[in-house]
């Protein structure tokens, strides 16, 4: 087995993204749709001082299910799979509800973003380890697009 911070070479990673049915367009589909979730969450956090965990709970949904609404006015339609839901909660928590001090930090969303970026931006990757991020929540994402 190989090392998962290896830098693969391009045929590698022209087979694995062949071999697992990557498209880029919905590659680019799947940023935007987590993107949008995550300008939502920050434009609409009401901040720490006010929000507890139960309330991050039910503004998560509100975003996610906003988000649903605003991709299905363009008419592109996403399940509400609970795999896909699941990940960007964790995702979202992780990242972004439990930093402490987030709403004095302007640089936590560009970061948040510039990694969301990266994570989708297949002929960037260089690692096994980014190559299996990439397929991993490029399939949970495809799951949830109603084709």
């Amino acid at each position: 087995m190989s090392n998962l911070n290896t830098n693969l070479n391009q045929f590698t990673i022209d087979v694995s993204l062949n071999s697992n049915n990557v498209n880029y367009e919905l590659s680019k589909l799947y940023r935007d749709f987590t993107l949008s979730l995550f300008s939502l969450i920050f434009d609409t956090y009401m901040g720490d001082d006010l929000t507890n965990n139960a309330d991050k709970l039910k503004h998560f949904e509100w975003c996610w299910n906003k988000n649903i609404n605003n991709f299905k006015e363009e008419d592109i339609y996403f399940n509400e799979t609970d795999e896909a839901y699941d990940w960007l909660l964790e995702f979202v928590f992780e990242t972004y509800y439990f930093l402490p001090n987030k709403e004095n930090n302007p640089n936590i969303p560009i970061t948040i973003k510039k990694i969301v970026t990266e994570l989708f931006s297949f002929p960037d990757i260089k690692t096994h380890q980014g190559m299996e991020n990439f397929v991993r929540i490029y399939k949970i994402l495809d799951k949830s697009l109603k084709k």
